[in-house]
């Protein structure tokens, strides 16, 4: 094709996203603390009232079925707590699997000091029933210490995995701890008794539904429960640089005769690549609309560029990502908010439930490698300011934007998941709110599960 056909071809893709979204504005401002889910100032409204049907209850419910949603749910069951997993897609993984972001990062420091495994316990278990079945990726291009070995126990800095083994991975884990388990329901809002979370009302093909707990934990990745519940959020537009979304694909048809990783995860003839990106706020569901649109045809034509290159005529777009992969919308402000320095510095801290001992991959333009083994992150970071009876988890909880970028992979999100995990069923079965809870019990119940504390 020719520069001038590819120039018409991008112009007609624009008037096409113009004319199917108006003059909405991309990336727009990040509402105010606490007005999740409220009409902006002149917005005409529609009133309905609902009568909707609480149709069950458990000691936990986990809102959320990534990586961090898995391993919190298999936490709460095995920790004695009867527990509900609740996941949109009709399959687990989050990002892992529908976001094709097939690389678990974070598992110890990239770069030396890289001597500790910061993430162990539950998620460990995790990688080890990937291992398995056969899911762990031939070779991947990250920069790691070649003597870990994942097949022995030893996970090295990342794994590399087949999104299709992960999800019956995911499955397997929480069929052995007892975790009930729904599917193809968005949960859309918080119940609330005054400033108290009691359980959470989802949308499905059976209809809005409510489904009560005596502890919720808000594995949304936006902090969407804990936003509509009142908690109040920080948000890019105030703290620093927004993590962009990227669009992950599967090329197919790559030769043998082209080794290595191809810049992505590889398993045979298959390799999982960083497609497009796309700014703005992943907030913002027109915007979400253009970056899908946008990016799924900018993608289709790069492949088709690629195999005109000698020895890639065999390439194909096998597989995009189901939804494009968000890094960054709110962090909930928490009882304590973990800052930058701190990070930096590796600062203890007497309440630790986790470590992140992964880089800061967008840090002011560049990736930022820790100069230690990582950084504590605080059982308090977890408990939202003026909200009860919910546990944060994942990539919303308390933290400045840096400590963030770190601590949203992966590994370390799976490590908060087994915390939050642990101290929802503790508050669930001694009645305590999460901001009451002893911490030296929960460390306790973290350490006898294997999680890594360096206590």
């Amino acid at each position: 094709m020719s520069r001038n056909r590819t120039a018409t071809k991008a112009m007609q893709r624009r008037g096409f996203m113009q004319t199917a979204l108006g003059t909405a504005v991309a990336g727009a401002g990040f509402q105010a603390a606490g007005t999740a889910g409220q009409p902006a100032p002149g917005t005409k409204v529609y009133r309905e009232s609902i009568a909707t049907p609480v149709i069950g209850k458990y000691q936990v419910v986990v809102a959320g079925g990534g990586p961090s949603g898995v391993i919190a749910a298999a936490a709460a069951a095995r920790s004695g707590a009867d527990t509900l997993l609740i996941e949109r897609y009709a399959f687990l993984g989050g990002n892992g699997t529908a976001g094709l972001m097939t690389c678990y990062n974070g598992f110890r420091n990239q770069r030396p000091p890289e001597t500790l495994q910061t993430v162990k316990g539950i998620p460990a278990e995790y990688i080890a029933e990937l291992v398995r079945l056969g899911g762990v990726a031939d070779i991947d291009n990250y920069e790691r210490n070649a003597t870990h070995d994942i097949r022995k126990g030893d996970i090295p800095y990342t794994v590399g995995f087949d999104p299709e083994a992960a999800k019956i991975a995911s499955l397997n884990l929480l069929r052995k701890e007892g975790v009930k388990l729904r599917l193809h329901s968005w949960v859309v809002a918080p119940m609330l008794d005054g400033s108290r979370v009691t359980g959470v009302v989802v949308q499905s093909k059976s209809g809005r539904q409510a489904i009560a707990a005596d502890m919720v934990i808000d594995c949304t990745g936006d902090g969407d429960l804990a936003a509509g519940a009142g908690a109040p959020f920080m948000g890019p537009a105030s703290t620093g640089d927004r993590m962009e979304m990227s669009l992950m694909y599967r090329l197919g048809g790559v030769p043998a005769s082209i080794t290595g990783a191809f810049g992505g995860i590889r398993i045979g003839d298959r390799v999982v690549r960083w497609g497009p990106g796309f700014g703005g706020d992943g907030l913002d569901v027109e915007n979400l609309t253009r970056a899908e649109t946008e990016s799924r045809l900018k993608l289709w034509d790069q492949v088709q560029e690629m195999k005109k290159k000698p020895g890639q005529e065999s390439f194909y777009l096998m597989q995009t990502a189901t939804g494009i992969g968000i890094r960054e919308t709110r962090r909930i402000l928490g009882e304590y908010v973990l800052t930058e320095k701190e990070a930096i510095a590796g600062t203890r801290f007497p309440d630790v439930i986790a470590i992140s001992s992964n880089p800061f991959p967008s840090y002011h333009g560049k990736r930022y490698f820790l100069s230690h083994e990582g950084f504590d992150i605080p059982y308090r970071a977890l408990v939202p300011q003026k909200v009860e009876g919910l546990v944060l988890s994942g990539r919303c909880i308390s933290c400045e934007q840096a400590p963030f970028q770190s601590a949203r992979s992966m590994a370390p999100a799976m490590a908060v998941g087994h915390a939050s995990g642990c101290a929802a069923a503790l508050c669930a079965l001694r009645g305590v709110a999460p901001r009451k809870l002893e911490v030296k019990e929960l460390q306790k119940l973290l350490v006898s599960q294997k999680a890594e504390l360096r206590l």
